[in-house]
């Protein structure tokens, strides 16, 4: 029994098979941009719709072509904040006959935390930063005792900020919340999490076998916002990152200092396991 899972984020879309146990292709993702404007507008415009839904399309194609008996779509803030979302839900049900499930927050939350870590000892924390917002979650032996999900994500700050560091960091600060729980360990899921590993790690080209596990240090995330705000040319620098990532990757690196500060920690450690496999487990499929 093979099940697909196509993950609508909103800077990229990603795609992965498995079996009942095991992962059977390398995730893939295609850098779409759908929160592309909307920040200001409220609305996702119709150029990231088109795009994204040919992305889908395509993944669903394959999926069908690699012999999934299933295909399971999920979206996250990009879609649950548009005014246009159920719009977006409706094209690409009209391409490719699949009802994407939009997910709450809190449920964003509760995958991610399940995928990446599922059965930890340790009071542990996690964070997903996406394109549109970002997602803290605290817990410990698969309970969770904390989620805070906040509207802010790469793409959302690139709009807001417009490459200035002190109005992303005010914007950050915003909707931070004022305390969290204390945890042993600090975990980061999701594209800014694995670029930045990446970054670190593999900087010619990505590896998800050495980005998995990666401990990403404060200092580095401070020198990559620190190149990015003064212009330098990081796709050069790190081949490793999509030009999507590169345009918003300095926005992530502020957001996961503030993680980072808020628990007391100098290092995240980067999971490759994430809300994909959270899904997956979610829907008892896993």
């Amino acid at each position: 029994m093979k099940t697909a899972v196509i993950d609508i984020g909103s800077n990229s879309v990603r795609y992965a098979l498995y079996s009942h146990t095991t992962q059977l292709a390398q995730k893939e993702l295609n850098s779409t941009v759908l929160a592309d404007g909307l920040f200001f507008s409220g609305r996702l415009n119709e150029s990231a719709i088109a795009r994204t839904v040919d992305a889908i399309a395509a993944y669903c194609e394959k999926a069908t072509a690699n012999g999934a008996q299933t295909i399971y779509a999920f979206a996250t803030e990009a879609v649950r904040a548009a005014q246009n979302g159920k719009e977006f839900v409706q094209a690409v049900f009209n391409r490719t006959g699949i009802e994407v499930d939009v997910l709450d927050g809190a449920t964003e939350a509760k995958i991610g935390f399940m995928g990446a870590a599922p059965d930890t000892r340790m009071p542990t924390a996690l964070f997903d930063m996406g394109g549109a917002s970002c997602e803290i979650v605290c817990g410990q032996n698969g309970e969770i005792g904390f989620s805070h999900s906040m509207p802010i994500g790469c793409v959302r700050l690139r709009d807001g900020a417009q490459k200035h560091p002190d109005v992303a960091n005010r914007l950050i600060e915003e909707v931070f919340p004022p305390s969290v729980p204390a945890a042993d360990v600090l975990v980061g899921i999701g594209g800014t999490a694995t670029a930045l590993g990446a970054m670190f790690a593999c900087p010619i080209r990505y590896n998800p076998n050495i980005v998995h596990g990666t401990a990403v240090s404060d200092a580095f995330c401070h020198a990559v916002a620190r190149d990015f705000f003064l212009g330098a040319n990081l796709r050069q620098a790190y081949p490793c990152l999509t030009p999507a990532r590169a345009n918003v990757i300095g926005y992530g690196a502020l957001a996961a200092l503030r993680v980072m500060q808020a628990f007391g920690k100098t290092t995240f450690t980067v999971s490759e396991r994430d809300n994909m496999e959270g899904y997956l487990l979610y829907k008892n499929v896993l």
